[in-house]
């Protein structure tokens, strides 16, 4: 394979403007752009491009609808996702899909070369020779029962991360349309809890052994491990397959999907169905619960925000303040004219745009996620509402409330930086996607104890 034809789709000019920047330094990639997800889909047609960069909010086919397209007509082309906040029943569905991995916004430049770099070379390579040594005694702590070898790693570059990833990646055929959710979680971790120690040149060891049905992996660190937010996230995401200790993380993978290689992981973060029978209750997911308790516990002045951020995230307030603008011109449209197709445009456009540049902003990725599960129900339900006029009466009033809390909320944060909590509002975001998914669906929402938290 001479060149990896590498595919960037976003409907933003800027988002792939800094995507091709990040890309252009690999070796080996030739970058083509789409400009959403229609044009993703027409370029595979003749570009057959071997790793596609999959924005999920875009207008015409969102990432969802191009990726299903996509990986029925060319199964072998790996799709990535990148996206602010990633939705556990949205992540759900992308890897039934064919979706191999994710990119997490803001973009970590190193960690997106690495999982670019480690999908080429598993295009590219069948087989990696093994060292292979008897040994009785199994190190992870999941099962005794593993086969007479072992495969070492020693990890102390990033460009070994990489090796390592690539020998997964070629170890469960992720290079044959495989999908591998854990795989990238996995490596994903690595990096975060390696990252530091291996630039400030320490090194680790992992150990992988393999059993008929699973791959377990032992990594031995240099030092006491760190849990950050990030971190924290990335094993919540692996649930009951990874264990973490003091200096040392295990993972377990099953090598087929009948023993659940690629549903056991959302055990922990599943949301509940969303029932559409009026009068039914739905609970709150484990990401809900999660994101409604750090509002609550993660506090930070509006000052002490803004001086924290750098030039380029201004940026992104400038894109929430013209999201506001376009969000009132929308809700007028939507009462002259609620069709299904206005309410999917509003749901892309303006609610895309609102959760793009709060994803990108990171320390509001909470209401990044409320504003996605927003969009995703009212685009499910846009034929409903076109049709309901007393439920449509009802939602728009509740998205135009919306609309002038998140322009005061803008006001209070980012031009008079008076306020004492920049989450104060969270709750409150969070309780109107609730009431609109309520309204929409006739499904009222159990907070448990989140409802003891008080709504400004």
């Amino acid at each position: 394979m001479d060149k990896i034809k590498l595919l960037i789709v976003d409907d933003v000019e800027d988002n792939r403007l800094v995507l091709r920047a990040i890309c252009r330094k690999l070796e080996g990639f030739e970058i083509y752009e789409a400009v959403d997800g229609r044009d993703a889909v027409d370029q595979c047609e003749t570009l057959r491009p071997h790793i596609i960069l999959m924005d999920v909010m875009m207008p015409r086919l969102d990432g969802f609808q191009a990726t299903k397209l996509i990986k029925e007509r060319y199964p072998d082309t790996i799709v990535m996702a990148v996206t602010a906040v990633i939705d556990p029943k949205m992540e759900e569905n992308m890897a039934s899909i064919g979706v191999a991995a994710y990119i997490r916004k803001p973009i970590d430049k190193e960690l997106i070369r690495l999982k670019l770099q480690s999908y080429a070379g598993a295009l590219s390579i069948h087989s990696r020779e093994k060292k292979i040594r008897s040994n009785s005694t199994a190190v992870n702590p999941f099962s005794n029962e593993i086969r007479n070898f072992k495969t070492i790693f020693t990890i102390h570059s990033i460009e070994a991360i990489m090796d390592f990833g690539m020998w997964l990646l070629v170890r469960f055929e992720c290079a044959n349309a495989r999908v591998c959710p854990n795989i990238d979680r996995v490596v994903e971790l690595l990096y975060a809890l390696l990252n530091q120690k291996i630039k400030s040149g320490e090194s680790a060891n992992i150990t992988i052994e393999e059993s008929f049905d699973e791959v377990f992996i032992h990594a031995v660190l240099p030092k006491k491990i760190e849990r950050d937010a990030t971190i924290e996230h990335l094993i919540r995401g692996l649930g009951d397959h990874c264990r973490i200790g003091d200096t040392s993380v295990d993972f377990r993978i099953a090598l087929s999907e009948e023993k659940g290689a690629g549903k056991e992981v959302f055990v922990e973060n599943t949301v509940h169905e969303v029932h559409k029978e009026e009068g039914e209750t739905r609970s709150l997911g484990a990401i809900e619960h999660q994101v409604l308790r750090e509002s609550f516990v993660h506090k930070i002045t509006a000052s002490d925000y803004v001086a924290s951020i750098d030039s380029d995230a201004f940026g992104e307030v400038s894109d929430l303040r013209d999201a506001a603008f376009e969000w009132a011109s929308w809700l007028h449209t939507l009462k002259e004219e609620g069709s299904t197709e206005n309410f999917n445009h509003f749901a892309n456009d303006v609610l895309g745009a609102y959760s793009n540049a709060l994803g990108a902003l990171y320390e509001f990725s909470g209401l990044s996620y409320a504003i996605v599960s927003l969009a995703t129900v009212l685009k499910a339900n846009g034929e409903l509402l076109a049709h309901d006029d007393e439920k449509r009466a009802k939602v728009l009033m509740f998205l135009e409330g919306f609309k002038n809390d998140m322009s005061s909320w803008i006001v209070h944060v980012f031009d008079l930086q008076d306020t004492q909590d920049i989450h104060y509002l969270d709750g409150s975001f969070f309780s109107s996607c609730m009431s609109i998914e309520s309204i929409i669906t006739g499904t009222e929402v159990d907070l448990g104890d989140e409802g003891e938290i008080e709504f400004f």
